[in-house]
């Protein structure tokens, strides 16, 4: 995949004008210019434009990077299934796998997120390097 950083600077800037961008409009500008999203991530720093409103609740949401995580009162068995093999490997899930899983399985990011954190099971990797 060949990266335009200029146009990704440009489109960035763009869809940032108060310095600020959404974890969902930072990763529509890294599909749309074609660019893998740790070299957004990259740029983003660069630019000095924060991330705010992780998909998955885990930060920018209000003072002091608050979380809004939506911890479910039952987690769906197939679900805890599956963070539960895949935590047990390398002892978290990444942010990549629960958006390929929510996106497989036709269910909310923040619903795994939120099952996660109830599961005491670490989300890391964000996608786009605000979180290690």
């Amino acid at each position: 995949m060949v990266c335009d950083k200029d146009q990704l600077s440009l489109e960035l800037n763009h869809a940032a004008p108060k310095g600020r961008i959404s974890c969902a409009a930072a990763l529509a500008v890294a599909r749309h210019c074609e660019c893998p999203t740790s070299e957004v991530g990259q740029m983003l720093d660069t630019l000095k434009i924060r991330i705010e409103l992780c998909q998955l609740g885990l930060f920018g949401y209000g003072p002091g990077k608050q979380k809004k995580i939506q911890i479910p009162d039952v987690i769906p068995s197939d679900v805890a299934a599956w963070i539960d093999e895949v935590s047990r490997k390398k002892g978290h899930v990444t942010c990549a796998e629960i958006f390929d899983m929510a996106k497989k399985e036709h269910l909310s990011k923040a619903l795994i997120a939120g099952a996660c954190e109830k599961m005491e099971v670490k989300i890391r990797q964000c996608q786009i390097g605000a979180f290690a």
